[in-house]
């Protein structure tokens, strides 16, 4: 039996919060809702139109354009399905009504990945619009887009996807976090969190989600965006004075500037709080940073941010002394010299020299990273990383070994007895690698 149409245009209005002229424009083009009229000629909705109204409206949310909205309510409705059904919870909770299986979630997230490792936009985007429309948004950003992300990761580390397909997919993510964040409904309370990544951070996708998350929430939330050097964060605190800053770093490199970003605010009132897979991979960094760790999940940091700001956790923290602050601040001066020398000595091996000059600039950040915080062992995932790398690759550990060794002589010849720590932690931790003999990389020069 049809519903009968019986609200006006200013009832709807205020029942969905859409003006009048969308309202006619969404009629006019997708005939989405078809209200009726009045013998004034007056437009009259029924229920079921206004819950039309607000499906349109949570698929915006979602980062859906007004015109895929349509286009998947009309796929659903030719399925044979009634989209507000699949909105209504029966005997469970909304989300458990919804939420998809964890197999069928890894269905969907290979889908996506295979789409992406295709270069096929539109497959990737059907695939996203199809999860949001039976799953819970933050269960397809998390377990979806960056457990996607994640995989293709993986699959450029083992040498079997290709740079610009992981660009691709992260240029894919990118935008939808994005929109989602732009449909995301005015702030309603009155805390604003300022959130970014330190210098030099350019994997912007979890601070991305956590910006997204708490937007939902409700939160007036700043994000800076990657790369936000020390004097804009500053500057950007004492303009918004906001109730909480967030850093999110996921390499050592960037742990070590966060630090120094947290190091501004040591005498300032306003809360800090990080998170960043780094602190994960090696939880000892946690003890580094004189701010509050967020925890190893969305969950988890959303709980502590409430508690945060809720000033159910102190401000405390135990500074750790730095024992190489005299050799950070010598191999910084020093790096240049170390550079032109070691480079020099390059030469002469029978190898493309471009990689090794890249590996020259990763290696001097990890250690300088690592001098920063002052522990040395926070190199040794790197190395781990670089050796598993180069395996995938197909070069010999080997390589590593012997440019190590060449680093470590050119080290002592700059800098003298005071990098005996460096030196002989790298020294330990080469024959730590196994027994491994160096091959011979003297060649002719043509």
């Amino acid at each position: 039996m049809k519903e009968s149409a019986t609200y006006n245009l200013g009832t709807v209005k205020r029942e969905t919060g859409l003006n009048g002229d969308t309202l006619r424009a969404w009629e006019r083009r997708y005939g989405l809702p078809m209200p009726e009229r009045s013998a004034g000629g007056q437009r009259l909705y029924s229920q079921h139109d206004i819950e039309v109204i607000k499906w349109l409206i949570s698929k915006q949310t979602e980062g859906l354009s007004i015109s895929r909205a349509v286009s998947l309510w009309n796929d659903l409705t030719e399925n044979g399905t009634d989209p507000l059904l699949r909105e209504r919870p029966t005997h469970l909770s909304q989300n458990s009504s919804v939420q998809l299986s964890e197999e069928n979630m890894e269905d969907i997230r290979n889908q996506w990945i295979s789409a992406c490792l295709a270069f096929d936009e539109k497959t990737a985007e059907q695939v996203i619009h199809r999860a949001f429309a039976i799953s819970p948004l933050e269960s397809v950003c998390q377990n979806i887009i960056l457990g996607g992300l994640r995989e293709i990761g993986k699959k450029w580390y083992a040498g079997t996807a290709t740079i610009q397909q992981e660009h691709f997919a992260s240029a894919l993510a990118h935008r939808r976090i994005h929109a989602l964040i732009a449909a995301s409904p005015p702030p309603s309370r009155t805390e604003t969190i300022l959130i970014g990544c330190p210098p030099k951070e350019e994997h912007t996708i979890p601070a991305l989600l956590i910006t997204l998350f708490l937007r939902r929430r409700g939160f007036n939330v700043v994000y800076l965006g990657a790369n936000v050097p020390d004097i804009q964060f500053k500057e950007t605190v004492e303009s918004i004075q906001p109730q909480l800053v967030i850093l999110s770093a996921q390499l050592l490199i960037t742990a070590a500037t966060l630090s120094e970003t947290v190091q501004l605010f040591a005498n300032r009132k306003v809360p800090i709080a990080y998170s960043g897979n780094i602190f994960q991979n090696t939880p000892a960094l946690k003890e580094r940073i004189n701010a509050h760790y967020l925890g190893d999940t969305f969950e988890d940091a959303l709980k502590m941010i409430n508690k945060i700001l809720k000033r159910e956790i102190g401000q405390s923290f135990e500074t750790q002394p730095n024992p190489f602050t005299r050799l950070s601040e010598s191999f910084t001066v020093s790096r240049p010299a170390i550079h032109a020398s070691l480079s020099k000595k390059l030469t002469t091996w029978d190898i493309p020299l471009k990689p090794m000059l890249e590996a020259n600039d990763y290696l001097s950040d990890n250690i300088a990273a690592a001098l920063t915080l002052g522990d040395l062992d926070f190199i040794s995932p790197e190395l781990r990383w670089v050796n598993t790398l180069l395996k995938n690759r197909k070069i010999k550990t080997a390589l590593l070994i012997n440019y190590l060794q060449t680093f470590i002589e050119t080290i002592t010849e700059t800098i003298g007895e005071g990098s005996a720590p460096l030196t002989g932690w790298f020294i330990e931790n080469i024959k730590n690698t196994g027994n491994i003999q160096p091959y011979n990389m003297e060649g002719t020069k043509k």
